[in-house]
C-alpha cells in the first residue's frame, strides 16, 4: 500500500511539474507561455494560441528538432526592452499591444532577429533555425 501511494504521488507530481511549465508568465506587464516539451504540452500551447499574438517556434536548420534554453528579448520602436525572458522553447506565446517591434532570439550564444508588427486582430509567426552539431 506503501509503494502504491508513493508511485501515485509521483505521478501526480510529475502530471503536475509537466502542467505548470505551460502555466501563463508574465514579464512586467507582458503575458507569455512557453514550452511543447512532449505533446502534452504542445496541445496545452497550441489551445492557448488565441490568447497571444506572437508566436515562436525554435528548431535545429538540419533535422528541425524542437530546441529549448533560447533567450528571447523584445524591444519597441524606440529601441525600449518591453520583453526579456531566458530559457524558453520550443514554443514560445506573447500577448504584446499593437506597435513595431523587434526580437533577438539566442540560442548557445547565436542570436537570429526578427522585426514585426502586432495590429488588432492579426498574430505574428516567427520560425527561428540554428545550426546545431
Amino acid at each position: 500500500l506503501a509503494t502504491s501511494a508513493l508511485a501515485l504521488g509521483l505521478t501526480i507530481g510529475c502530471a503536475n511539474a509537466v502542467f505548470a511549465q505551460v502555466q501563463p508568465q508574465s514579464y512586467e506587464s507582458i503575458q507569455y507561455i512557453t514550452g511543447g516539451i512532449g505533446n502534452a504540452e504542445q496541445n496545452e500551447l497550441k489551445s492557448s494560441q488565441k490568447d497571444y499574438n506572437l508566436h515562436m517556434t525554435f528548431s535545429a536548420v538540419k533535422d528541425q528538432a524542437f530546441l529549448s534554453d533560447v533567450a528571447v528579448q523584445i524591444v519597441d520602436k524606440d529601441n525600449k526592452k518591453v520583453f526579456d525572458a531566458a530559457n524558453t522553447g520550443p514554443y514560445l506565446n506573447v500577448k504584446l499591444p499593437d506597435g513595431k517591434y523587434e526580437l533577438t532570439a539566442t540560442y548557445k550564444g547565436e542570436a537570429r532577429k526578427h522585426a514585426f508588427t502586432v495590429a488588432k486582430g492579426k498574430a505574428e509567426k516567427a520560425v527561428l533555425r540554428w545550426p546545431t552539431e
